[in-house]
């Protein structure tokens, strides 16, 4: 059983991840869960999600993943008691301390996180001396690497497979917390990274360091972001448990378009069926959500940096969601304008169909020019589609692919 693990970084978006396929979420409080600018839950929501995701029989990882502080530990033992009452499928932890108390303090399956930076077999298996069941190994590892590490430890093993990388990999920058205040281990990253530099060394005028420049400024920091379709089969094939898209902080179109191509995907691939013939299919969804431009990341080799812009590639505009429908009519709750025109609905079982939308109603059928965000809108669709599908409007484009490369293990 491979697990697709999907980012939810409010109620709503854990929702969509479980209704779009996937098997696990992860989250967090809103302390401690290294995504201090995510919505993430408050105890309450918290509950409701962990409710939800069970009854769709899926499971909730609770991320506790900061760098902490003496100072506080206090509100640790306070969360650590409330999780004892009310248990996730795992927590996700990094800091060695937080470790400790974590494994002495409840019997919660603890999964160390990738800030741990964990690249080789000889610390997973110190890890399990504290109760560790699973390691999100570092994103500096190759596919070779992933296959010799799970050769020699029992632990489940969980890699990213899709979403932003920090220009650090493995998360442990400090530049953000040096130039802002800002701390990158402790959940609040001003992406300092993404800004545009000059780089002088003053005793070496003779050994100059070129610097591709373009109009937007120079971004030597800046990452291509990760999209490993096209050498699924291969990290499958290396022995990782749990496949993790990132992204606690993108759109409800992007936790729900990736978790449906990778869901397909996974499927596809565990089924023998035809999995290279739907790569292009695959490929051009994924261009559809906001991202840089895709790279395969470290697992064939060291991935290249994105020196062009630190800006987001965004194809398609997410308009809304079809919350009903009913005698041909979908009624929408608008999330960005709505006008006449071409249109894409994208479904939970990954079924999308192109619409073209003539005119809006509003709910005494009186016709609209446009739908404004937060409002409901109705529209007529040729044919059924599922509720909680996404209405989008998309440009077309070729760039950006990934390059498709086999890899024998």
């Amino acid at each position: 059983m491979v697990e697709l693990l999907s980012p939810g970084g409010n109620l709503e978006k854990i929702k969509f991840a479980c209704l779009y396929g996937a098997d696990a979420v992860y989250c967090a409080l809103k302390k401690f869960g290294l995504r201090s600018q995510a919505g993430n839950l408050t105890k309450e929501q918290y509950i409701e999600a962990l409710n939800f995701v069970h009854s769709y029989g899926k499971k909730l990882y609770l991320t506790l993943n900061a760098y902490l502080f003496d100072k506080d530990f206090e509100e640790l033992f306070g969360i650590i008691d409330f999780l004892n009452t009310h248990k996730p499928d795992g927590v996700i932890v990094s800091d060695l301390g937080v470790l400790n108390v974590v494994s002495k303090n409840t019997d919660i399956p603890i999964h160390i996180s990738t800030q741990a930076n964990i690249t080789n077999s000889y610390a997973a298996q110190l890890l399990k001396n504290f109760n560790v069941k699973r390691v999100v190994i570092a994103r500096e590892m190759t596919l070779e690497d992933i296959k010799q590490f799970k050769e020699r430890v029992d632990l489940e093993l969980e890699a990213f497979i899709h979403g932003a990388m920090c220009m650090a990999y493995s998360g442990r920058c400090f530049l953000s917390s040096y130039m802002t205040g800002r701390s990158a281990n402790r959940g609040d990253c001003a992406q300092s990274c993404r800004w545009r530099y000059e780089v002088i060394e003053e005793k070496r005028s003779n050994q100059p360091i070129t610097v591709e420049e373009h109009k937007e400024g120079s971004f030597i920091f800046n990452s291509y972001d990760l999209c490993a379709i096209p050498i699924l089969p291969d990290i499958i094939r290396s022995g990782v448990k749990s496949l993790k898209i990132e992204g606690r902080m993108k759109s409800i179109h992007y936790v729900a378009t990736t978790t449906a191509v990778y869901r397909d995907a996974i499927d596809t691939i565990l089924s023998g069926g035809k999995f290279n013939e739907k790569i292009e299919y695959y490929m051009k969804e994924l261009e559809k959500v906001s991202h840089r431009p895709y790279s395969l990341g470290f697992y064939l080799g060291k991935p290249k940096q994105y020196l062009a812009s630190s800006g987001y590639i965004r194809r398609c505009k997410f308009c809304g969601i079809i919350v009903k429908t009913e005698d041909g009519l979908a009624k929408v709750q608008v999330r960005d304008k709505i006008e006449a025109g071409e249109y894409e609905i994208t479904q939970p079982n990954f079924k999308n169909i192109k619409i073209h939308i003539n005119s809006l109603f509003d709910e005494n059928m009186n016709k609209k020019i446009c739908g404004n965000p937060n409002e409901f809108v109705y529209i007529k669709i040729p044919e059924k589609v599922e509720n909680l599908s996404l209405l989008r409007r998309c440009s077309e484009s070729n760039s950006g692919k990934v390059e498709i490369q086999k890899v024998a293990l």
